[in-house]
């Protein structure tokens, strides 16, 4: 069933669906007051999350104080946060350049903050006063990047050009990028349609097109792609705007490489400018290879090699910046009963509590137990702590009749294993030979 449509406070306008692009054409401080503050005022009582974006000939002042006469309770809707009045200097030119990248993100996160706060969505409106030739071609461009941000989000979008600044040429490109036009005629206000459209109502779709590298990708999958190529491929599926390029390009000079795009932090990430959105997205689809071989690997009647282990958590481990000590508990089948994320270090080294192993390996009633660390700087050789603390572990497993499989060390794309190199046979020799010396036995205290 189709939500809905949203109240505009426009009776010219009407009532109109989410994702909605709409551009003003006004001459003064007055008729851009008469349009936005019902607008706003509309949002507010609708249960919307509102941002006004300001430039002369209204500042941010003004504009409030209009606000406070049209809405008594205006002071209440400000200070919960319902409302942000904000100057185009701090929004399209925050730092004194407009960046369309920046601005895009801009306008997602603050979707994506207003519908965690439980508002319904985000009503906007951005007056370009401020726009200089200088700028004009990047604004129209990213005004079309916009059309594919809104789309069918929770959105509306009201424009507001100074008509006296704008020629026929100018008035063209706005045109081109919004769907509908209000403008008053003889005293009127009216709406223009500058296209012919199937829809009675003013609604902007987005329009989804397939791009050369994901036409290759269909034909040969990764093979010839680039690491930039790779992570634009990706960004065309998870990035809410088309500066794919521009993104890939920026991400490779910083990260260095696909794998290090994949190691970094969300803040990382959101710092080049990726959304939260987008930064979700990426990480539900690097975290979908392992949790198919974690049901793959859980579904297998047993056991079977150190390779399947590798293959299973090689994906969650082999980027991890810090060291970290997994546990996989097996049934008396060695059969996967679970994985569990015991420790974790700093990059050098790593602090491990035998008696916590101990007593989660009882906790999940396993009968067997292999583990598993990384080692981030990629070199899988085991240290003399490594080996000390498996040689201790399999000697602790063989008193309380848990069975040590194996001690897994993941780096890069390779890995380390005790068992498969014949040490967890050795250690189990050490401790039954000093059985037999009388070193172990049922009736004494160990330590």
């Amino acid at each position: 069933m189709e939500e809905r449509a949203r109240q505009t406070g426009s009776d010219v306008i009407g009532a109109v669906p989410w994702g909605t692009h709409l551009c003003l054409f006004y001459e003064t401080e007055r008729e851009l007051l008469d349009i936005l503050v019902p607008y706003f005022k509309t949002g507010l009582e609708n249960n919307e999350f509102c941002i006004w974006v300001t430039s002369e000939p209204l500042n941010g002042k003004e504009a409030g104080e209009a606000m406070g006469k049209a809405i008594p309770s205006f002071n209440q809707y400000l200070e919960r946060g319902q409302i942000e009045i904000v100057p185009h200097t701090e929004w399209y030119l925050k730092g004194g350049d407009f960046d369309a990248q920046r601005v895009l993100n801009a306008w997602i996160n603050k979707l994506d903050q207003s519908l965690a706060k439980a508002y319904d969505g985000t009503r906007i409106s951005g007056n370009i006063a401020w726009l200089g030739e200088e700028n004009w071609e990047d604004f129209t461009d990213y005004e079309e990047k916009l059309n594919t941000v809104i789309g069918d989000n929770h959105m509306l979008v009201i424009c507001t050009y100074l008509l006296d600044t704008c020629g026929v040429a100018k008035a063209i490109d706005v045109m081109r990028n919004h769907p509908f036009a209000l403008i008053k005629r003889a005293g009127e206000w009216v709406l223009v349609s500058p296209r012919e459209r199937q829809e009675t109502t003013p609604r902007v779709k987005s329009r989804k097109r397939v791009t050369a590298l994901q036409e290759s990708f269909t034909r040969s999958g990764f093979e010839g792609l680039s690491d930039q190529e790779t992570l634009e491929l990706l960004f065309s599926l998870v990035s809410p705007y088309q500066g794919y390029r521009k993104l890939a390009k920026e991400c490779v000079e910083r990260f260095g490489d696909l794998s290090g795009f994949l190691a970094a932090s969300p803040q990382e990430l959101e710092r080049v400018g990726l959304t939260p959105r987008s930064i979700f997205s990426i990480k539900v689809l690097r975290e979908l290879p392992a949790e198919v071989l974690k049901k793959k690997i859980i579904e297998q009647p047993f056991y079977k090699s150190s390779h399947e282990v590798f293959d299973y958590l090689y994906y969650s481990m082999r980027d991890l910046k810090k060291e970290v000590f997994k546990a996989i508990y097996l049934n008396s089948r060695n059969q996967i009963i679970d994985t569990e994320d015991l420790f974790e270090g700093t990059l050098e080294s790593i602090p491990i509590r035998p008696r916590e192993i101990v007593e989660k390996a009882i906790k999940h009633g396993s009968a067997a137990v292999i583990f598993v660390h990384n080692h981030p700087s990629g070199d899988t050789t085991p240290s003399r702590g490594d080996k000390q603390i498996t040689r201790d572990l399999v000697f602790i497993g063989n008193i309380i009749q848990i069975k040590v499989l194996d001690h897994i060390i993941i780096g890069g794309n390779k890995y380390f294993s005790f068992a498969d190199e014949g040490l967890i046979e050795k250690y189990k020799d050490n401790f039954l030979n000093l059985k037999i010396r009388g070193v172990f036995d049922s009736g004494a205290s160990y330590r």
